[in-house]
């Protein structure tokens, strides 16, 4: 069976060489195939040398997580040259970049998705945080019915509020979620329980992710298998087909 990774980070390194090359080699270990590095802002490494580097490799796409402070022209010209070289996703954190999904920000950006033909991820996962910006469940599936021609992964699967979010996503038929930082997060009460039961639920959204840089890698991974596996071998939807439909690659 293949496993792709919805969320990657790539690790703190001296060179962007070593980062990709540290992050591919945990991957193998931890039989994982590939999967979405995503960048954000503040990080040191250049869009450019992160494309030439994941561009060698076919199993591994990026994302880019636009400045939203900007004007619209400003980014358009960001968004332009990162689908030029490649960029596979885009990716808008609210809580990092203090913006709820009603800003014309956001739209503009989401607009931008649309005449490029570029898919969304959104960060989903509420710390408690979000009532200082504004932020509500339903304006994620306002967003997605404003937008039915653009693809929405809700990262983290709305943490805490995974259930809510499941029962949105299915609601409209251009959303996806994953288990990213959410599973790992959450390693006692009744969330992780919830998480996995919404994975078998609305088994044609939700694909596998990691996000959690608190835990070893390979022995993460190996865990998370054996607990989505243990009741339900056949997962190749979650693990692979839903993480390649979500990004338009066809095998």
């Amino acid at each position: 069976m293949n496993i792709f990774d919805s969320h990657l980070h790539l690790p703190i390194a001296e060179t962007l060489h070593d980062s990709f090359s540290s992050l591919v080699e945990n991957c193998l270990k931890a039989n994982v195939n590939g999967g979405l590095i995503i960048g954000m802002q503040g990080e040191p490494w250049k869009l450019e040398e992160v494309k030439e580097l994941v561009g060698q490799n076919s199993d591994f796409q990026f994302a880019v997580n636009p400045n939203l402070n900007q004007s619209l022209n400003s980014l358009r010209a960001e968004v332009t040259f990162a689908k030029k070289i490649g960029a596979a996703a885009l990716k808008i954190h609210p809580r990092n970049q203090r913006v709820n999904l009603q800003t014309k920000e956001v739209r503009n950006l989401v607009q931008l998705a649309k005449e490029m033909n570029i898919p969304v991820i959104i960060c989903s996962f509420d710390d408690g945080s979000w009532s200082r910006i504004g932020l509500t469940k339903d304006q994620f599936i306002a967003l997605a019915d404003d937008f039915p021609d653009v693809n929405f992964l809700w990262a983290h699967a709305g943490g805490h509020h995974v259930l809510d979010f499941m029962f949105m996503a299915r609601r409209v038929n251009n959303v996806f979620l994953d288990t990213s930082f959410t599973q790992s997060y959450f390693f006692k009460g009744t969330v992780i329980e919830n998480l996995n039961y919404a994975t078998e639920s609305l088994s044609t959204r939700f694909m596998f992710g990691t996000d959690f840089e608190q835990a070893p890698y390979v022995e993460s991974v190996q865990e998370l298998c054996n607990f989505y596996l243990v009741q339900n071998p056949n997962r190749e939807t979650f693990f692979e087909s839903n993480y390649m439909r979500f990004l338009g690659i066809h095998g």
